[in-house]
């Protein structure tokens, strides 16, 4: 008994820790319907970045930051110079963009290779945060239960900003009426921009969280952008609260699989989203529409 409840708890840390990228990439396919493939860039970028702070500083909150504020202005500079710009001329957002950042996607990954070489590195967690929680006869480490607390503390946020605050509203109106929205005097460039980097800088915040629990190398952001597609396309394109419950879904199937199927470990995911696509193609929870 004691060993299921110890799986559900990985589960749930593993959810909380994919949602913080899904929830980035949702934000902004939601918002401008962009399919950002570069998301695993910046998961990569934050979690060396923090690295790189961690060590200069010996602070974990420093890292963490940091590790949120550089993918931020980087996701900022590349929707409001780069993006943008292309989608105005006509480009495809679907094709030429995806094309696009999934280039930037593997050209972070050897960047980082060659300056870092392909070692694996991890950020060490606060000292308080190093022991254990004992609870109904279990002792479950601190750090795991703090990544649980981080997810459900993003989600909350974000579900209180885009539905009860002007900026929200704001945020919706420039998506449903862009031209009204641009003749109140507001530069929904500015307001598309502020929310991609919004995205990005979640993705660097799980990449300085999964960091004590998950060894930083240059592939990182390949790896789990997998994973974090699945949760968009299962919760339903742009859903906000879909891509919650998806991240549920797939975190608990794959730490299940791996726990009790190992022989399943490797398709189990994809399994989910096959079945998915064939009898749910818009998502399990789409009924809710897109964020915006």
């Amino acid at each position: 008994m004691n060993l299921i409840i110890i799986q559900i708890l990985n589960g749930v840390q593993f959810s909380m820790l994919v949602f913080l990228l899904a929830v980035g990439l949702t934000l902004i396919f939601g918002l401008m319907n962009i399919l950002n493939l570069a998301h695993g860039a910046f998961f990569t970028m934050g979690a060396y970045f923090g690295l790189v702070v961690a060590k200069a500083t010996g602070s974990f909150w420093f890292a963490l930051v940091a590790g949120s504020a550089l993918p931020f202005l980087l996701g900022f500079t590349l929707q409001y110079f780069v993006l943008q710009p292309l989608a105005e001329r006509g480009r495809s957002t679907h094709l030429d963009l995806a094309l696009l950042t999934f280039g930037l996607l593997f050209a972070t990954a050897g960047a980082v290779e060659y300056i870092y070489g392909s070692a694996f590195y991890s950020i060490s967690p606060p000292d308080f945060l190093k022991g254990r929680f004992h609870f109904f006869g279990i002792d479950y480490p601190l750090y795991r239960l703090f990544i649980i607390f981080v997810g459900v503390l993003v989600a909350v946020a974000l579900v209180l900003i885009i539905d009860r605050t002007l900026v929200g509203a704001t945020l919706r109106a420039g998506v449903d009426n862009r031209e009204m929205v641009t003749a109140l005097g507001i530069n929904i460039n500015v307001v598309f921009g502020l929310v991609f980097g919004l995205g990005s800088a979640l993705a660097g915040l799980a990449g300085v969280v999964a960091a004590p629990v998950m060894s930083i190398y240059s592939n990182m952001g390949i790896g789990i952008v997998v994973t974090t597609f699945v949760v968009v396309v299962v919760g339903g394109l742009g859903n906000l609260r879909g891509s919650f419950y998806a991240s549920l879904i797939v975190g608990m199937t794959d730490t299940l699989s791996q726990a009790f199927f190992p022989e399943a470990e490797l398709f189990a995911v994809y399994a989910l989203l096959i079945a998915v696509m064939i009898f749910r193609p818009q998502g399990l929870f789409a009924s809710a529409g897109r964020v915006a």
